[in-house]
């Protein structure tokens, strides 16, 4: 994964996300009616990569009374989160590597789509689990393998690696004992430079490490391969649910 820094200025730019983030709505709106289903009438919520705001917006006004702190690693990402849910709270935070000393514990600590970014996920994720209080859950939803499927295999067929992040096996997931429930999600785009600017527009056009610029040739044949089979970006995405083991 591309390091920190060079994550957020990425998300800091992604002034259209908004308007292009359709199934990171959609993904946002599923993990909210989770957590409406879980969440007591009055709790502390910590919200992990909050962006502009999706999650928030989908499931403060059905929970009641709630502390939220929304935090992301990206400034201004946050500061349009805030803005949008002006009844949260927020904080500029690395969700991999956290620094909650005077928040702490948490009832629940939710995350839609951000934990995919994190060069640990299992550590990351376990990591933020000791902010949780007695009986706490953890919820959040990331990419697994398979994740736009189509883009990758019109660029073996040409001899190439594309260059997204390898997301994991949803059975690497589920041999964690965490609960996971996946789902796929679709977004049909216009051309492969439709697709391409969809993913810079939300801030997720970063190449993995390591990754070479592909030839523009060898480009214009991929284009064409992923347009020739539908130009459909699939999302395959699972959620998972974590409650730590209880002391004693």
């Amino acid at each position: 994964m591309a390091e920190a820094k060079v994550i957020a200025r990425a998300f800091d730019a992604a002034s259209a996300y908004d308007a292009y983030a359709v199934v990171q709505r959609q993904v946002a709106d599923w993990l909210a009616d989770r957590i409406v289903t879980v969440a007591p009438s009055a709790l502390r919520v910590l919200e992990v990569g909050c962006g502009t705001g999706f999650l928030t917006r989908a499931t403060l006004p059905r929970i009641g009374r709630v502390d939220w702190l929304m935090t992301d690693i990206a400034p201004a990402m946050l500061a349009r989160g805030l803005a949008a849910n002006p009844s949260a709270r927020g904080r500029v935070m690395d969700g991999e590597h956290p620094d909650l000393p005077d928040e702490a514990p948490f009832d629940l600590i939710v995350s839609s789509l951000a934990v995919q970014w994190f060069t640990d996920l299992e550590g990351g994720l376990r990591r933020l689990a000791q902010f949780l209080a007695p009986g706490g859950l953890l919820l959040v939803t990331t990419l697994t393998e398979g994740t736009f499927a189509a883009w990758h295999e019109a660029h073996r067929a040409e001899g190439f690696a594309a260059g997204s992040p390898v997301y994991p096996a949803a059975d690497r997931l589920l041999a964690t004992g965490w609960r996971v429930e996946r789902r796929t999600f679709t977004q049909r785009h216009d051309s492969a430079a439709d697709f391409m600017r969809a993913l810079r527009s939300i801030g997720a056009g970063t190449p993995r490490d390591g990754h070479r610029p592909i030839p523009p040739g060898a480009m214009r044949r991929i284009a064409r391969r992923f347009e020739a089979a539908g130009a459909v970006a699939t999302y395959e995405v699972a959620l998972i649910e974590m409650c730590p083991p209880r002391s004693g």
